[in-house]
């Protein structure tokens, strides 16, 4: 049973461990190299000095974890410890070969963020309903994994188990390379003038919010895992070449199998709680713009017991009106769109997106 933790790195993914582990009532400690962030991650987290912890949750940059992780266990040969880095390299082997303890170490890796870096960012609910990932190996021992388990579960996620290069190949498709697509649609905006850029629907600022992720984190990310990288990224690259040969010779055919492949793999990726996507039925809403207008739609949601899926706000500057479409199964649809008729909004069944 795991009573007590110290996390070292005071960022927004060590933060939120903190605040996940201390809302289930047990002795956290928040440590950074960056003094006045270790202070604010610990005033947020209520956190205190924690003497021979029983876990060690090394939340440093890449190029820092391999160095903490191998002193915490050297200074801590009764604490489990485990890095949380989202490349694995080959972080386990250098445990394996330089530690005298690679028995209490476990490589995880959640799979949640935010675009807001930092301990001002951190949420006790961020890994909920999330995946988290464990390396496989042969030395890692019983009590780390089941101490991994615990805080897993703690943080309400779900285990994965992954070998060190599946961990590193899949990362770089599912993960690393919806980055690198993202900045490189948000790059050609640049030149765009703001006046046009107004004009924009929700379609571009969905495909462009990872551009806002911090730059010196990722640039780290993307050449620890390069390998991997270049060879899916490649993969897209020749696909793009192939739609713009289609486009230049005016190839219909080639340009829907393009776009039916995408519909294809979008249909792929679960749903709600890991399960199937599902296609749910959208009610739009027409209000005004002004304040407590979308508090209000949402406190008559609560009044006939519906559960909104998705969200989907748009509002063009200088417009009086905005427009919230709401995804919601197709009872809950129905029901939610003669009670907001009865009460005078303005209300209506869009197609589905």
């Amino acid at each position: 049973m795991i009573r007590s933790v110290r996390v070292v790195g005071a960022g927004l993914i060590g933060t939120s461990i903190g605040l996940a582990l201390k809302a289930s009532g047990i002795a956290v400690e928040m440590v950074d190299s960056d003094l006045v962030a270790q202070g604010f991650s610990n005033d947020i987290v209520k956190g205190h000095l924690v003497n021979q912890p029983d876990l060690i949750v090394v939340s440093v940059p890449i190029s820092q974890t391999e160095h903490v992780v191998l002193e915490q266990l050297e200074l801590n040969p009764d604490s489990i410890v485990c890095d949380i880095a989202s490349v694995k390299s080959d972080l386990q082997l250098k445990v394996e070969t330089i530690s005298d303890h690679p028995q209490n170490f476990i490589s995880l890796h959640p799979m949640a963020g935010r675009e807001i870096a930092g301990a001002e960012g951190a949420r006790a609910d961020l890994f909920q309903g999330r995946a988290w990932i464990a390396i496989q190996n042969q030395v890692t021992g019983k009590k780390a994994i089941t101490v991994a388990e615990e805080l897993i579960s703690i943080c309400g996620a779900t285990i994965y188990w992954l070998t060190l290069e599946e961990h590193d190949l899949l990362m770089a498709k599912i993960s690393h390379l919806p980055q690198i697509l993202s900045s490189a649609i948000a790059g050609q905006l640049r030149h765009i003038s703001i006046e046009n850029l107004n004009i924009a629907g929700q379609g571009l600022k969905d495909v462009t919010r990872l551009a806002q992720s911090d730059p010196a984190l990722w640039s780290e990310i993307l050449l620890q895992n390069r390998q991997a990288i270049a060879v899916e990224l490649m993969k897209i690259i020749e696909n793009l070449q192939n739609l713009h040969k289609s486009l230049i010779e005016n190839k219909g055919d080639a340009v829907g199998k393009f776009l039916l492949e995408g519909v294809e793999g979008k249909k792929k990726i679960p749903g709600k709680h890991g399960g199937v996507e599902r296609n749910y039925s959208n009610l739009a809403i027409v209000i005004d713009d002004k304040p407590g207008e979308l508090a209000r739609i949402f406190n008559e949601c609560a009044n006939v017991l519906v559960n909104v899926e998705d969200l989907n706000i748009e509002h063009s500057p200088g417009q009086e009106t905005g427009l919230i479409t709401l995804s919601l199964s197709e009872s809950d649809c129905s029901k939610l769109l003669n009670h907001l008729d009865k009460q005078g909004f303005k209300v209506y069944r869009s197609k589905n997106r």
